[in-house]
């Protein structure tokens, strides 16, 4: 009984650390069409990937898959191939 709380003690700590790891940025940037964009990305301490919805200013959403290149700027694409650039609000 003693390990079993061990073992449930360690895979508590482990979530917790796991959970801690992702974060969120609030991210707005343009296009390669000049396209104005916002949305939030999810990522992870431990990689530099990043992905979420990034909406125009008409209401259109794009999915958007790209890296965190540093000093707070993004870069990346769309299902359509568009390219983006994007930086923390």
């Amino acid at each position: 009984m003693h390990n079993m709380k061990k073992v449930l003690l360690f895979l508590a700590l482990v979530a917790t650390i796991t959970f801690a790891q992702e974060l969120i940025y609030y991210v707005e940037g343009y296009n390669d069409l000049d396209t104005f964009v916002f949305g939030e990305l999810e990522g992870n301490l431990d990689d530099a990937q990043v992905e979420g919805f990034l909406t125009d200013e008409e209401g259109n959403e794009f999915f958007f898959i790209g890296d965190w290149i540093g000093n707070g700027e993004f870069e990346g694409y769309d299902d359509d191939g568009n390219f983006y650039t994007l930086r923390l609000e």
